[in-house]
Order: C-alpha cells, then structure tokens, then sequence
C-alpha cells in the first residue's frame, strides 16, 4: 500500500467516525443526540431501569453448582484429595448466612464479585492437603476468604 493510498484511508475513516457520532441517536427515545454530550442517552428517564442483583448460586440448578465449584476446587487441590459432592449453597444456608471467619451476616443479593459475596472456605486448605468434604467447608464472605488465602488454621491470627 502507498502512503497517499493510506492517507486518504485514514481521513475517510475519520469522516465516517465523526459522521457516526453526530448521527447518534438515543437509546431510550430515539432523539438525536448533542454532538458535544459525551452521555449515551438524552435523559435521565431514557436510562433503562437498573436490575437486581441475582446472584449465580440462586439461578444455577444443584447439580450445576456442585459441578462449577468441584472443578473450581480442582484447580487448587493436591494429588489424592478427596472430593465429596457438595453444594456450595449448603454449606452458606447451614451457617445461617453468617461468615464462619468474621461472625457478619452475609447478604444474599449481591454481585459474585462483591467483596461482601458469599463464599465457601476450606478450614484446612486444599492446597495445604485438607479435602473437599462438608466437614471441611464453611459459609464465609469472599474478603474473608481471600484474605485467609491458603493459611493453616493453626497459623490463623485473632484478628483474622
């Protein structure tokens, strides 16, 4: 390709991206949008309502979150770990929805990656050797459980 060639395809790709954006009609209502507004949408009552927070261990089926957290589990286990089928939603509701780590209540509508979210602990690691079997398991929230990280329970702090 020849600069002159690249040059002219350069300026008409501009064009067509400046046409674009001062063409951009709103979402909600369909108005032409002010070249200048750097929003998607005219107003605030074209804005789709925000929608709850469902999180994925309240719409997946039994058998798809025992699934997703074994292979989750796999991942970090130690050749010749036990594995047991157990749903994570089980552990949680048997602690009552409270951080076995903390003692806080966890809430029940958030997003997975909230610091907040539940999770699911192994007391004795499984990177450490500990199994993957409900007496192993408790309720935590997902800060607890990462800052927790792979320590031994008899490392754990009072703090912690």
């Amino acid at each position: 390709m020849t600069v002159p060639f690249l040059q002219r395809l350069n300026r008409h790709l501009a064009d067509t991206a400046q046409t674009a954006w001062c063409e951009r009609r709103c979402p909600g209502c369909g108005s032409t949008l002010d070249p200048s507004c750097l929003d998607d949408y005219c107003q605030a009552s074209c804005r789709p309502a925000e929608k709850p927070v469902v999180p994925a261990y309240l719409t997946r089926t039994p058998a798809a979150r025992i699934h997703g957290f074994r292979l989750t589990s796999a991942a970090r286990a130690l050749p010749g770990t036990y594995f047991e089928d157990v749903d994570p939603l089980s552990v949680i509701e048997a602690a009552d929805w409270r951080c076995e780590l903390c003692g806080g209540g966890i809430p029940k509508h958030v997003d997975r990656y909230d610091p907040q979210a539940a999770s699911v602990d192994h007391h004795l690691p499984l990177a450490l050797g500990g199994h993957h079997v409900r007496g192993n398991m408790r309720a935590a929230h997902r800060r607890c459980n990462i800052s927790k990280n792979a320590t031994h329970p008899d490392d754990l702090t009072c703090g912690d």
